[in-house]
């Protein structure tokens, strides 16, 4: 973590303002840009003893949607600053703001840019046809740096493999193997992985054994990794596949996922109590007859659980949610998120710091599909509000996957693809986002958010970091093939900054399927798959 000296204290006072009424000036200056991630803003008074009276009330730094950025007040003499825990995100606006008198400054940080992509999977057998890559993830770890996994097959079965990244010497770890070895143990597939508050890391994946899959799960503690251990009931007769999870603010994880009992596909869960460091026994969580498919989960930093998935016939799903109150508990009965009679599937959840969680799905058939979100307060059992549709006018087409991000204020973010309508009887998809303003308990009206001279766009993925800056990518078709594309949102000018490519054109006229995640200090990691001509390879970008 940071901590800034005398001596750079003291090359701040360069940058002081105009005195205020009562003499105080601001470090750095108003206005000022280019300011460095690791400065200590704060105030220069005329006397010691003005300073002295500051406190952790009275000066504050503000991110650009109002959230107090956490740091330790430092007095030295005249001069009282706020060292920030971590450093400041890049390119953000962030305001000093003092009380009695009132008083504030606004600053830019510093800008950085991705680095160039990088092959993260075994360069050594990149024209080996026979090792493609997929399903690449990637999650912060606790040391500041990232985790990403993947399944690939390794020559003699399908492996997931995983790669860490060093930030201090900006190099990926060798792969390494870390599902269930031995003569019993078959292909691996499809990873998902996520991070608790204190960047411990928790990974997920169904892999054969015994003649069906099941659902295990390794963690990473900045050392070594743990040895797989099996989540489902071996019990069950089908395979268990799709598994997903969520962790809360004391490190206690839930996986979700589907699984045949003989009669019907339903969603089961697993928790990992972090207090007694261990897997509770699965539960089943739906409780009707028909098929359950597709089940994500969220978590609230207070530890209450809400899982969704669709539950119904072929054509005539409907979204459903459980909630887990807290950790040890039962699941209770699941109620129907979507409309009686409503079509409704590919559900999204997320939980912001306030405790609330936000669903959302795709609403209704062919091209009248829409995006419907509601919101709850979770517990025992959560009052959801109403379904709310999310239009815009220049889109009329069919809208696909969702997905969810909240910010340290509560605010919400919604990404999705959409069509326009059919030109030719051709319609282009475009990724749409809708922003929930939290103060004001609105959705604002969505806005397009790629490039429009380019072709159908899908698959998108978003984050946001602890000042408030939106972070999405997704793949999209151009002159040179499908490449990867990222847009930031920018929340000190309340928009949406140029799509930009991060995939290399020149090495690929195939990049796809991107996953983001990032670390406290505000620093990006995108990873994707691309084509490099002989097979799939995992590629990542890192944007300090």
């Amino acid at each position: 973590m940071c901590r800034c000296g005398a001596a750079l204290i003291a090359g701040m006072l360069l940058w002081a303002t105009a005195a205020h009424a009562d003499g105080a000036t601001a470090v750095p200056a108003q206005a000022a840009s280019q300011v460095s991630r690791v400065a200590a803003p704060g105030f220069r008074f005329t006397t010691p003893a003005a300073a002295a009276a500051q406190t952790a009330d009275t000066l504050q730094l503000l991110s650009p949607i109002g959230v107090p950025v956490p740091g330790l007040l430092r007095i030295t003499g005249d001069l009282a600053v706020i060292e920030p825990d971590v450093p400041l995100s890049g390119c953000t606006t962030y305001t000093l703001q003092r009380t009695a008198p009132a008083q504030r400054s606004a600053f830019t940080t510093t800008c950085s840019a991705w680095s160039a992509p990088v092959q993260i999977d075994d360069a050594r057998t990149a024209r080996q046809v026979d090792l493609p890559v997929n399903g690449v993830q990637v999650a912060a770890a606790r040391d500041g740096g990232f985790v990403a996994v993947w399944f690939q097959d390794d020559g003699g079965r399908r492996a997931i493999l995983a790669s860490h990244f060093n930030a201090d010497t900006q190099n990926w770890s060798a792969p390494q193997a870390i599902d269930l070895h031995g003569p019993l143990a078959g292909a691996s597939s499809i990873p998902a992985i996520v991070a608790d508050a204190q960047g411990q890391i928790t990974v997920v994946w169904f892999q054969l054994v015994d003649g069906r899959d099941g659902i295990f799960s390794a963690r990473w503690q900045g050392a070594a990794w743990t040895p797989p251990q099996r989540l489902d009931s071996p019990t069950l007769p089908g395979n268990a596949t799709n598994p997903q999870l969520a962790a809360d603010a004391a490190g206690n994880v839930t996986v979700v996922w589907q699984q045949p009992d003989g009669r019907h596909t339903g969603i089961y869960a697993a928790h990992w109590l972090s207090a007694r460091h261990r897997w509770q026994a699965a539960q089943r969580v739906d409780r009707l007859s028909a098929s359950a498919y597709n089940p994500v989960v969220a978590a609230t930093p207070g530890g209450h659980v809400v899982a969704a998935w669709q539950q119904g016939v072929s054509g005539h799903e409907g979204v459903y949610a459980a909630a887990l109150p807290g950790a040890g508990g039962k699941w209770a009965a699941p109620e129907r998120l979507s409309p009686a009679g409503a079509t409704a599937t590919s559900a999204a959840l997320v939980a912001t710091p306030q405790g609330e969680v936000v669903a959302a799905w795709t609403q209704g058939r062919g091209d009248a599909r829409r995006i419907a979100v509601r919101s709850a307060l979770p517990g025992a059992g959560p009052q959801w509000s109403g379904v709310r549709l999310l239009q815009s006018a220049a889109f009329n087409g069919p809208a696909v996957s969702p997905v969810l991000a909240a910010d340290a204020a509560g605010n919400i973010v919604l990404v999705w693809g959409q069509a326009d309508a059919a030109r030719s009887g051709v319609q282009r998809e475009a990724m749409l986002c809708a922003r929930w303003q939290a103060a004001t308990r609105r959705w604002k009206a969505p806005q397009q958010i790629d490039n429009p001279a380019l072709r159908s766009a899908g698959n998108p993925v978003v984050v946001v970091d602890s000042a408030g800056n939106v972070h999405a990518a997704w793949y999209q078709d151009g002159p040179q093939g499908m490449q990867v594309e990222t847009a930031r949102y920018d929340p000190s000018q309340h928009r949406w900054l140029a799509p930009q490519t991060l995939s290399d054109p020149d090495a690929t006229v195939q990049a796809s399927f991107p996953a983001l995640a990032v670390n406290p200090a505000g620093s990006v990691m995108a990873v994707w798959q691309q084509f490099n001509g002989w097979r799939t390879i995992a590629v990542a970008r890192w944007l300090p």
